[in-house]
């Protein structure tokens, strides 16, 4: 098989990797095998913040190999490729060989790791766009400049790199910046990095939250005090599968707004699933929710009120539902009674109602939120 034929191939498998993280790393040690390098090394990082995510090194299984990452992210500001993209956002590659002026490499601690680390003579790096923050940088290490076959090697990574940022783009979502919706998003330290046209809109009509100091915040202090909350219950949940929130906000304008705080997960090829924002919808109508631990989360029900709830959404009488819980119809009444007391209504029907987005709105408005019946629950 071709050099261009095998790199064809391995095209096609990455962009069929999808968020498969193993099958990410195997066509990357795929592509260091088909380049001839000694070891290959990916990292993501947050040029805006000079922050390294993550880093992952391909290589022989040698104590300095295993050690190698560690070095790597005490030396990442230092790395050649990161110093040129900070300096020119429009800066692809880097070629080892070619120093820059006054560089020094016999010196330079960069150099110094390169060559102790794989060991490694030469070096060829790609980074992805400044407009995808963050950046995925992707680096061949040879063992010497003499013994590459510069012109096709660099060729191929060029080529595969191109593609290799293609498929990184299709599994991460961008944020919609024009959408109607009220959106805000959120980065890891908690600032606010985008608002929607909708978004906008509405603060600008009804500013019960503002952004200040990239903070967004409320119009009182008992609001801006759950909604603190919130955002540090989504930030620091473990792990990726952190549901989203809803929580209330009480304001001078109307009726009170819903803000659906959701975790973002986007996939980062070999790296899989990292959280890196947090997505804020604003709701100026109770939404459509589908999904009942948001109903639990706005109106703060037991586990055993949402049992009694879910129940009742699925058609059961209070009988059936006493029977189906082993429980005494007084005591689901009981129950029952609690959660009319939490969601401000008084009767089963509206109960069910508010669960389906309905309430008090009349069915003109309900039509207007059918768009909204597939957002608010992801």
């Amino acid at each position: 098989m071709t050099l261009d034929s095998r790199a064809s191939e391995l095209i096609k498998r990455i962009y069929s990797a999808g968020e498969n993280k193993g099958a990410w790393n195997k066509a990357l040690v795929e592509l260091f095998q088909l380049l001839g390098c000694v070891a290959g090394r990916a990292a993501l990082i947050d040029i805006g913040r000079m922050e390294l995510l993550a880093c992952r090194l391909y290589g022989p299984q040698q104590a300095n190999i295993a050690t190698g990452v560690g070095d790597y992210r005490a030396l990442y500001a230092q790395d050649p490729m990161i110093v040129l993209a900070t300096r020119d956002p429009d800066s692809r590659y880097y070629d080892s060989s070619h120093a820059s002026a006054g560089e020094d490499r016999s010196r330079h601690p960069f150099f110094h790791w390169n060559s102790a680390t794989f060991p490694s003579g030469y070096f060829y790096s790609g980074i992805t766009s400044r407009d995808d923050e963050p950046a995925f940088s992707l680096a061949a290490h040879f063992a010497d400049e003499r013994t590459v076959s510069k012109g096709n090697a660099i060729e191929t990574f060029q080529l595969v790199f191109e593609h290799l940022e293609c498929a990184l783009r299709l599994g991460r979502s961008r944020f919609p910046a024009d959408s109607p919706r009220a959106l805000l998003c959120l980065g890891p330290d908690g600032a606010v990095g985008n608002l929607s046209s909708g978004a906008e809109l509405l603060l600008r009509q009804r500013p019960a939250l503002r952004v200040s100091g990239s903070r967004l915040t409320t119009t009182s202090a008992g609001n801006d005090l759950e909604l603190r909350r919130a955002l540090d219950r989504v930030f620091a949940a473990p792990g990726l599968g952190a549901d989203p929130l809803a929580i209330r906000i009480e304001h001078e304008y109307g009726r009170p707004w819903i803000l659906v705080i959701r975790p973002v997960v986007e996939s980062f090829g070999p790296f899989g699933k990292l959280r890196r924002q947090v997505h804020i919808e604003i709701f100026d109508r109770i939404p459509a929710v589908a999904r009942l631990d948001l109903v639990q989360s706005l109106f703060g029900l037991t586990g055993r009120e949402m049992q009694v709830l879910r129940s009742l959404t699925e058609g059961h009488s209070i009988d059936s539902s006493s029977a189906t819980m082993g429980v005494s119809r007084n005591t689901t009444r009981a129950h029952l009674r609690s959660i009319f007391v939490k969601t401000k209504t008084s009767s089963q029907l509206e109960l069910v109602q508010l669960c389906a987005g309905l309430t008090s709105a009349t069915r003109e408005d309900a039509s207007k939120n059918v768009e909204l019946e597939t957002l608010n629950v992801a």
